[in-house]
């Protein structure tokens, strides 16, 4: 049983390893080797290894046996399954949640794109990027939907960092994400749901071509 203040710090930790591999510092398929990542991050063994279990489900990390875990390496067909399910919940989410977006939900998803604007740090992004689609969708109260949907994005902005497109589309991601706010801004469903799709695929679609 892990305690509240142990908790806390697997927490911290979690976001620390997170920063670490979506900025690059560790790479896809690096071995997390607990010693090191104990002694470098100053934390005991217990709250590490709670750490490495919630970015396992997370999607950035996988987990070897007896062995430790190591920042997970993603092929071509996981890429594909995650954006097919993003392209597949994330109207859903966006549909449910719709008639009860109020001006301060709005508000939120503004303020996260403001910010990004002024942000070149892919951790720091991929955050964002989360905050403004969370803003949105948050309002449907479907929480298992929204779990899930908020996995597949952590694990959609590590193979962002591995394509190389984090950093090279935040112009494009910027303007994709206005055109979808502003449907929701003029309750505008039917567009929103069209920018959030089309928004979808040029992710999935620079991705791809980073890929290459």
């Amino acid at each position: 049983m892990i305690s509240d203040a142990q908790q806390t710090q697997a927490e911290l930790t979690a976001a620390k390893i997170r920063t670490l591999i979506l900025n690059g510092s560790l790479q896809p398929g690096q071995p997390l080797r607990q010693d090191a990542l104990s002694e470098q991050l100053s934390v005991s063994r217990t709250p590490l290894r709670h750490a490495l279990q919630a970015l396992a489900e997370e999607g950035l990390v996988e987990t070897i046996g007896y062995k430790g875990a190591r920042v997970i390496e993603l092929d071509r067909g996981m890429i594909d399954d995650l954006f097919e399910m993003r392209l597949l919940l994330e109207p859903v989410a966006l549909r449910s949640a719709f008639p009860q977006i109020t001006k301060l939900d709005l508000a939120r998803a503004e303020m996260a794109l403001d910010a990004a604007d002024a942000e070149g740090e892919p951790s720091r992004l991929s955050a964002l990027n989360w905050d403004f689609h969370y803003a949105l969708y948050r309002p449907s109260k479907r929480q298992m939907l929204l779990r899930t949907i908020e996995q597949l994005n952590r694990a959609s902005a590590l193979a962002e960092v591995i394509a190389s497109s984090i950093v090279a589309r935040p112009k494009k991601s910027a303007a994709e994400h206005r055109r979808l706010l502003r449907a929701c801004q003029d309750g505008d469903e039917t567009g929103a749901i069209a920018a959030l799709g089309e928004h979808l695929q040029l992710a999935y679609h620079d991705i791809q071509t980073g890929e290459e």
